[in-house]
């Protein structure tokens, strides 16, 4: 029996265009990230899961972060 891992997991979301459900994964990761780069994540996370506005409201530009969380895991996972 082999164990999907969380890794795999996200980039299948990823992949599959379910960019909201590797951001979930991904946001929760500690090792490979840098503090901004987790940062980035979590806040594209949180735009996805209704937060949006939240984050606007205090000068974020969401769809800059989304963009680069996106470019992030591109970058990391030769995707």
């Amino acid at each position: 029996m082999s164990m999907e891992t969380k890794t795999s997991q996200a980039l299948d979301h990823f992949n599959s265009g379910n960019i909201a459900g590797a951001l979930k994964l991904f946001s929760g990761f500690r090792i490979g990230f840098t503090r901004e780069e987790q940062r980035t994540l979590q806040i594209a996370y949180e735009s996805h899961t209704g937060k949006e506005e939240f984050y606007k409201s205090i000068a974020v530009d969401t769809d800059t972060i989304k963009a680069k969380a996106i470019t992030i895991i591109k970058n990391k996972y030769n995707v």
